[in-house]
């Protein structure tokens, strides 16, 4: 799997609005790193974020954390990236949740699926709906693979792909039910052409009008 170091991290006293902004304004991110035992408050330099940029925050990534004043657990923390919190109406990252794993054990998590290959049915005028984009694993972290590809090269038209057709290492266990559909390859669906002068005559009604004969 990929891995990243993310290095000049530090411990942060900095809390509330000024307090952020500030930090902000240091080139630093505020952050939290989330664990089972404890959670930490820590600053992440604007710079070391392009990396993590790179892979659109991907939880999927195990990313080396080096905070450089934290040694409880030495200084290097394996993490995982939980959410992201962006500027409304910027590109601007605000906040940064990560959580910490420990290498030894198993967690869950979200990888990405991606499809690969022109179906046969495609060419032959079929249209491919993908379903499912994301699947859940269980996992090591050191075995989490950034995404996990799908070769739907073979598919014709009315042919489907789903979780229990996927072949995968044993070291990675699917958490989504074997039946659920990955793709579907269907027919293209002809357009109803409705002509614009095709429309019911309406009978026209007329009233006779009674002249009444004035009495004198």
């Amino acid at each position: 799997m990929e891995k990243i170091i993310l290095k000049g991290c530090f411990l942060r006293k900095e809390k509330g609005k000024e307090g952020v902004k500030k930090l902000r304004r240091k080139e630093f991110i505020p952050a939290v790193v989330y664990s089972k035992n404890f959670n930490l408050l820590i600053k992440v330099p604007k710079q070391g974020l392009k990396e993590l940029k790179a892979i659109h925050f991907s939880e999927s990534i195990l990313i080396e954390m080096e905070i450089e004043d934290y040694n409880q657990d030495g200084k290097i923390l394996p993490v995982l990236i939980k959410d992201v919190q962006y500027h409304p109406l910027k590109e601007e990252v605000l906040h940064i949740d990560f959580f910490k794993v420990s290498l030894k054990e198993k967690i869950r998590t979200k990888v990405p699926l991606v499809l690969k290959g022109e179906p046969e049915g495609v060419k032959l005028g079929g249209v491919l709906e993908q379903l499912l984009r994301e699947v859940e694993i269980e996992v090591y972290p050191t075995d989490i693979p950034e995404k996990i590809e799908i070769d739907v090269a073979s598919l014709n038209i009315g042919s489907s792909l789903h979780i229990g057709d996927l072949k995968l290492p044993s070291k990675i266990k699917i958490l989504e039910p074997k039946e659920t559909t990955i793709v579907t390859l269907v027919a293209k669906k002809e357009e109803e052409e409705v002509s614009a002068g095709e429309e019911e005559a309406v009978p026209e009604v007329v009233k006779e009008k009674k002249e009444k004969k004035e009495e004198e």
